[in-house]
């Protein structure tokens, strides 16, 4: 069975790139993990950010 990401976490996911480029935060890496469907972007050396299936996201 494939795991798709919602609606919910591509407009999170915009979102998120939008703002981190509007601090000059190079984005790195944009994944998406089929096996848990959680989007993973990495931006810069030190900051991720992960957005959950209900397009909630959160720092790591």
């Amino acid at each position: 069975m494939v795991i798709l990401p919602t609606g919910e976490q591509v407009k999170s996911c915009i979102k998120g790139c939008q703002y981190l480029t509007n601090f000059y935060r190079p984005i790195e890496l944009v994944r998406f993990d089929e096996r848990i469907g959680i989007v993973y972007i990495f931006a810069g050396e030190d900051l991720q950010v992960v957005i959950y299936r209900d397009g909630k996201w959160r720092f790591r």
